[in-house]
């Protein structure tokens, strides 16, 4: 007889899970509170496909962002989920910044990740609208539609036998000879009962460790939010262009999306409430933040787009823990859309 498994959140990697482990024969329920699934942090990132370059050699985030990069690569092309390509420059401005870049090359290379650096004049070559000393080029950097990634990944566990009910909180997790989970779907309390169960909440999967893990890493005292704005008219640049990282964040990026809109973001602002709006007296701090690497900003009209909040943890990595029949999954911020299917392959394997 299968085993049963409930996972516990629908975005990008609760679904990652459910495909793999239908696949592997778990009979599977997934229980997502929202109407629509992968509607919180999976609809509110960049949608760009990391390399693996900054995260520290041997870290989680180095292995299954790498890992997760050839995972989700190959299965684009096998289902034809929408994704490009597009490779990334990470520029500097200044020589200081410059050595910066020389460092950053190092760490790529011991995870593994190969990185061109090229002069400036090549850079703006490759992009006309870019200033730059120095770029460090990502060959393997790309970006993918993650609302198609999602339904795809919740088309093929259903395939499989796996089960979604949406509209579905889990309000208490209690370990008997298996586990017990309680909450209310559709408007009406319901209990079940399952051999194993992950959780893959995001935003709410800190407060569901309490009953079960109450020594989790504590959530900041603060939220992270990252907000964006849309970049009006043509896109400026064909590749993904980002700053030097700083110390809180990859620093305010330009990205395009599958349909060739550029767009500036994510900035860090911390919140002490979660909220979605975007607020348009940010514009000045985007545009002197893209003004050092592409000065016709000045010409161009931005427009609030939307924003995310980062799912995190006080610990600087991603935190997978298993214990009792339960895996849990926090602080899956960036590159959690990258590792996804990895952190799957990793949820799989620890089920065993």
């Amino acid at each position: 007889m299968s085993k049963s498994v409930i996972i516990i959140g629908a975005g990008v990697v609760g679904l990652a899970c459910a495909k793999e482990l239908s696949e592997k024969g778990y009979e599977v329920f997934i229980a997502e509170q929202e109407k629509y699934i992968a509607n919180q942090t999976s609809a509110r990132n960049s949608g760009v496909i990391h390399a693996g370059i900054y995260y520290p050699t041997e870290s989680l985030k180095a292995k299954l962002c790498i890992r997760g990069k050839q995972l989700l690569y190959e299965y684009c092309e096998q289902f034809e989920v929408p994704y490009s390509r597009t490779k990334k420059m990470i520029v500097a401005t200044t020589s200081e910044e410059t050595q910066i870049l020389l460092k950053l090359k190092e760490t790529a290379l011991k995870n593994g990740v190969e990185l061109e650096c090229i002069s400036g004049n090549d850079a703006v070559e490759r992009e006309p609208n870019l200033f730059a000393v120095s770029a460090l080029v990502s060959p393997t950097t790309g970006i993918i539609d993650a609302s198609k990634l999602a339904e795809s990944l919740q088309h093929q566990a259903e395939i499989n036998g796996a089960n979604l009910a949406l509209e579905t909180k889990i309000a208490k997790i209690t370990q008997t000879s298996k586990i017990l989970v309680s909450g209310i779907s559709g408007g009406e309390e319901f209990e079940a009962e399952f051999d194993f169960l992950i959780n893959a909440a995001g935003h709410g999967a800190h407060k569901l460790t309490q009953s079960y893990w109450p020594e989790a890493p504590p959530l900041p005292k603060n939220f992270a939010k990252g907000n964006y704005f849309s970049i009006a008219g043509k896109a400026p640049f064909q590749t993904l262009i980002y700053p030097v990282p700083g110390k809180e964040s990859l620093g305010i990026h330009y990205t395009i999306d599958t349909d060739g809109r550029g767009q500036l973001g994510p900035n860090v602002q911390w919140v002490s409430q979660p909220t979605y709006e975007v607020d348009k007296n940010l514009e000045a701090e985007f545009r002197k933040a893209a003004r050092t690497y592409w000065p016709g900003v000045e010409d161009r009209e931005l427009i609030p787009g939307y924003s995310g909040i980062r799912p995190r943890v006080e610990a600087k990595d991603f935190v997978i823990h298993s214990k009792d029949n339960i895996i849990t999954l926090l602080g899956i911020e960036s590159p959690g859309l990258t590792s996804s299917l990895a952190i799957a392959e990793l949820v799989a394997e620890s089920l065993k």
